[in-house]
């Protein structure tokens, strides 16, 4: 299996976006497609189960190993924090009642 190493940025995003090393090493090792990037980084693509996985890296002569920059799933939104979505709730219920509002008085408004 080819050795990477995850940065702290990638680890964290590998983390949020539910994807497991052995995924990631899978798609450093034999990606579908590869690009190469400025500055020696390359950029590995694989689909795997249907989820378009993405790796950037750059590879580490000395250590004969990977470092992986940063991972994410093309097509996929990253989960929000527990909480932000507790700070932002009572807004977007506000929000919600808001258009019901300005729907039902629309439609007063064209009765008239």
């Amino acid at each position: 299996m080819t050795k990477i190493i995850l940065s702290k940025h990638a680890l964290e995003r590998a983390r949020s976006r539910k994807m497991e090393l052995s995924l990631i090493e899978k798609v450093v090792a034999n990606p579908d497609k590869k690009f190469d990037l400025e500055e020696n980084k390359s950029k590995f693509l694989k689909t795997i189960d249907g989820r378009r996985y993405q790796v950037v890296a750059t590879y580490l002569q000395k250590e004969n190993k990977w470092l992986v920059i940063s991972v994410w799933v093309r097509g996929e939104e990253d989960q929000l924090p527990f909480i932000w979505i507790l700070i932002t709730s009572p807004f977007r219920l506000l929000w919600w009642l808001i258009k019901i509002i300005w729907q039902i008085l629309a439609k007063i408004a064209v009765k008239k």
